[in-house]
């Protein structure tokens, strides 16, 4: 049998699709809901919130359960700068695995607009996430600084070698869900920059409504979320003894 590992083109592609799938089924989700709003003029409740962070949560099971013996299934710049950060991936393939992401989040958006329509997808905010005006810039990077730190910490507990084994594509769709209950009514909890930019960028480029002004604070709150909640981990599991982190693509493909 050959076990050859995976290579470049494959695990970039990996994660182009996998990005993709994220903000089409995940920000999909939520573009969705704002067409059918627009036609029931049915108040946003927490049963939507609730469906959406549902979305998310199986979107990310399966893909992390299809692609994680490829890539690693980072699918998300934030968890890929952490694991490069603290020693775990290798520098030189970060700008790869962000450009496939943003890519593959580009796409994912393109495919809202096909499915929903431009009209329609736009209405509804193409899965654009977005503050208030009275949130502001430092509570919108905190807010979001705080939902990436948890889902990284999670993320690097169960690249531990000694969490146990099969669980990690639940555990981390399951913190999604629930970091997307909290934090999504306050700034629509993008956590990853990737998903954050595809809808961004395609809804303007659509002529929909963006604001500019607050994109820094989805990329300052997701990058410096995730690094800290890598060393958060990271120290925390040092504590205990040698920290056992296993490669991403090792780790995710079978724990996860």
């Amino acid at each position: 049998m050959n076990d050859s590992p995976p290579s470049s083109f494959q695990k970039l592609l990996s994660e182009l699709l996998g990005t993709a799938f994220l903000v089409y089924v995940g920000a999909g989700s939520a573009a969705a809901t704002g067409v059918i709003a627009t036609g029931s003029h049915a108040p946003f409740s927490m049963a939507q919130l609730g469906m959406i962070s549902f979305a998310f949560m199986l979107v990310i099971v399966g893909t992390v359960y299809a692609i994680g013996h490829i890539s690693g299934a980072h699918i998300n710049p934030a968890v890929t700068v952490a694991l490069a950060a603290t020693g775990r991936f290798p520098w030189r393939e970060v700008p790869g695995y962000v450009a496939a992401q943003v890519a593959g989040a580009v796409a994912g958006a393109l495919g809202i607009f096909a499915t929903l329509g431009p009209a329609a997808a736009g209405a509804a905010g193409g899965g654009v996430t977005a503050y208030a005006a009275e949130v502001g810039f430092a509570r919108g990077t905190l807010i979001e600084a705080i939902g990436t730190f948890i889902l990284v910490f999670v993320v690097f507990g169960v690249l531990d070698r000694r969490a146990a084994a099969g669980w990690a594509p639940m555990a981390i769709g399951s913190i999604v869900f629930a970091i997307i209950v909290i934090v999504g009514p306050v700034t629509g909890a993008a956590i990853n920059p990737a998903r954050y930019a595809g809808p961004f960028l395609v809804n303007a480029a659509w002529g929909g409504a963006v604001s500019w002004g607050q994109l820094p604070a989805y990329f300052i709150g997701e990058f410096a979320g995730g690094l800290l909640g890598a060393l958060a981990y990271t120290a925390l599991a040092a504590s205990r003894g040698r920290t056992k982190l296993e490669s991403t693509t090792t780790a995710v493909g079978t724990a996860s």
